[in-house]
């Protein structure tokens, strides 16, 4: 930055209620020059005003930014927000936190989050005997807590230092959590009365952190929460035991899940799906897919009729359906009958729907509510591939579509474009605007392209379509 553009910045930016300060790509004497001769001066004359502050990529300078915020953090009289890209220490962050005005309630922490020096020093590879880590001390500071209502941690940080950080957030204050990457679990975590505190009116938690061992950080944190509280959930795993804690602590409270990865078959968001009745927004992911056949129990319905966002990787698996197994086991012998005396029927569609599909289709069909309905394209389709099935779900008439047809306010419909012999047609699609009144985006694959794409531009031209012609069996 220019001279001339550094002083016509200070004399005209008065009053400003945002600032945000962004460098990066330049040498450590420039980074630390722009700081002091630009932004720190900014900030000092537009402290009665601002509420909203971002620092970030001060990767270089944290120490000299560390004390620059410590003089000027207590004046921010009207500061809300603060987001700060910089790598801290503990020892240099936890100052920091004390020098924070009254009027913040949201700091969101970028970058990583070392633990204290001495701790690192101390530290040897077989041995975590830190206090803070092992167990949970939650002491109280030294000057006046932290009114957070928000608090983000996106870069990594260690246990101890999360709990160290918790320590300056005031009791009954902090509503959201967000924490990334937490490294350094102990085996075990105590809750600590002080932590119960802290979190008592917790009510939105995201872990993002995606790991297959067990990390107690999530068991811990959901059994410091009071019961029925938490509203919402965002996951980077869940496995059996966060299920378990989810469904007996927090069923009558949660409205939104979100997961990226679901540890074993999928069985876990079934037994969700039938004791959460407030959920609003189901969003899941995982490695193929969750078969539908673990979210369907004839004995287990699904009670969250409120929800609006039904959303995930999900398919079928090539493996076959207990129920087509015995459906057919109890009637191969009319099935030969008919072949025998009518081949029309037998050669009418070669791939044949999997009873689970329907019973799929009525538990979907009970969501009155549904807005939005995506099956997301994220499926390995070379899984299928390697078992030489072609037995991928199917949204057809013959495979339970009917049962969708109080779905009247669906906006958003989304299938998997692949490349299977099963697809939507014109009787399908007639189907859906005769149903869907309130569809405006339509992604799918289909048969007869042509007919297909003629008839929409007939009878729907106002839908919003991504087609994705579905290959003929053989």
């Amino acid at each position: 930055m220019t001279p001339e553009i550094r002083d016509i910045l200070l004399s005209r930016c008065h009053g400003l209620i945002t600032i945000e300060a962004f460098v990066a790509g330049v040498k450590a004497s420039d980074h630390i020059h722009y700081w002091e001769e630009t932004l720190w001066p900014l900030i000092e004359q537009n402290k009665a005003s601002l509420r909203r502050l971002q620092l970030r990529e001060a990767i270089w300078v944290s120490t000299m930014v560390s004390l620059h915020l410590l003089s000027l953090l207590p004046g921010l009289s009207c500061l809300q927000s603060l987001e700060l890209g910089i790598i801290f220490t503990l020892d240099d962050l936890l100052p920091v936190l004390n020098a924070c005005p009254n009027s913040l309630n949201c700091l969101v922490l970028r970058s990583h989050v070392r633990r204290r020096k001495a701790d690192q020093e101390s530290s040897a590879p077989d041995q975590q005997k830190s206090p803070s880590s092992q167990s949970i001390v939650h002491q109280a500071a030294t000057t006046p807590p932290l009114r957070l209502k928000h608090l983000g941690i996106l870069g990594i940080c260690y246990h101890g230092t999360l709990w160290d950080i918790l320590s300056h957030i005031a009791a009954h204050s902090l509503e959201s959590l967000q924490v990334n990457e937490i490294i350094d679990s102990p085996f075990s975590l105590q809750v600590s009365p002080a932590l119960r505190d802290t979190l008592s009116r917790l009510t939105d938690l995201h872990i993002n952190r995606r790991r297959p061992k067990h990390d107690p950080l999530l068991p811990m944190l959901l059994a410091a929460l009071p019961p029925q509280q938490l509203r919402n959930l965002h996951l980077g795993t869940m496995d059996t035991e966060c299920t378990t804690m989810l469904i007996d602590r927090q069923h009558q409270s949660l409205e939104s899940l979100n997961v990226s990865f679901v540890q074993g078959h999928g069985g876990a968001l079934g037994d969700i799906l039938a004791t959460c009745s407030k959920l609003k927004s189901l969003k899941f992911g995982t490695e193929p897919f969750v078969d539908i056949r673990t979210l369907i129990d004839p004995q287990k319905p699904w009670v969250c009729t409120e929800l609006e966002v039904f959303e995930g990787i999900f398919g079928l698996s090539p493996c076959p359906s207990p129920l087509a197994s015995n459906e057919n086991n109890g009637a191969e012998d009319s099935k030969q009958e008919d072949e025998e005396g009518d081949e029309k029927v037998a050669t009418l569609d070669p791939v044949t729907s999997d009873p689970a599909e329907s019973l799929f289709m009525q538990q979907v069909g009970r969501l009155t509510k549904l807005r939005r309905l995506v099956q997301n394209s994220d499926i390995n389709f070379s899984y299928y591939a390697s078992v030489g099935s072609k037995d991928i779900m199917a949204w057809t008439l013959s495979s339970g579509l009917t049962h969708l047809a109080d779905l009247e306010n669906l906006e958003w419909f989304e299938t998997l474009d692949a490349k299977i012999p099963k697809g939507i047609g014109i009787l399908e699609l007639s189907f859906i605007k005769q149903h869907w009144s309130s569809l405006r985006v339509l992604t799918c694959s289909i048969v007869d392209s042509v007919e297909v794409q003629e008839w929409l531009a007939i009878e729907w031209p106002g839908l919003k379509v991504k087609l994705q012609t579905c290959l003929r069996s053989t």
